[in-house]
């Protein structure tokens, strides 16, 4: 399992910001059970960091949303990278025809 863009060999020669875009059109093409069984992952894997913020009140609710901020990339990632492991030759394939124009 991958836990981050940097270390997908088929993603090394291009920048963070394209290999963002490649996983964003990998997303794109996900079948719908897929994309839903990614956001249920997504959800059972944040629910309980989110539920725990209820236990904040006030100011003290800053610095857990702040860190839910640096989190959720970072949590979220890597599931998105599993699921679209198989849709990357397409997607680079279609990052390099939207560039050629």
């Amino acid at each position: 399992m991958h836990f981050n863009l940097r270390n997908i060999e088929l993603l090394k020669p291009y920048k963070l910001r394209d290999k963002q875009q490649i996983i964003a059109i990998a997303l794109s093409h996900l079948e719908a059970p897929e994309k839903v069984l990614l956001g249920c992952c997504k959800l059972a894997i944040l629910m309980p960091f989110f539920i725990s913020l209820a236990y904040f009140e006030g100011w003290y609710l800053l610095p857990p949303l702040l860190l839910a901020g640096i989190l959720y990339p970072l949590l979220t990632t890597p599931l998105e990278i599993a699921f679209t492991k198989n849709k990357l030759n397409d997607a680079v394939a279609e990052f390099e025809k939207q560039n050629q124009n």
